[in-house]
């Protein structure tokens, strides 16, 4: 799984959760967004600030239980289809 921030958006403090528990590697956005499957992470303005791109499901479902296990909600969850790109948007709330 590949990541990156999005411009100068506050960063939160489970951030650094995030990325001790996922495995991920840090690259340029442009890259990310070449993978499979996105998942966008929003800070507590609401702002998606950080991108994670999975290249199969089964990388995507382990990155989204491990969101949940952080106590993230799933934005998306009852969705049918992506909004704006995203397979799914974590957040602190729903």
């Amino acid at each position: 799984m590949k990541t990156a921030l999005i411009g100068e958006k506050d960063v939160p403090e489970f951030d650094h959760d995030i990325m001790t528990n996922l495995l991920v590697t840090t690259v340029e956005l442009n890259i990310v967004r070449q993978e499979e499957m996105l998942i966008g992470i929003r800070n507590a303005k609401q702002e998606i600030y950080r991108v994670i791109g999975a290249s199969s499901s089964k990388q995507y479902n382990n990155a989204s239980e491990e969101l949940e296990d952080l106590g993230l909600n799933n934005e998306l969850e009852e969705a049918d289809r992506a909004k704006n790109g995203y397979d799914a948007i974590f957040g602190l709330t729903k």
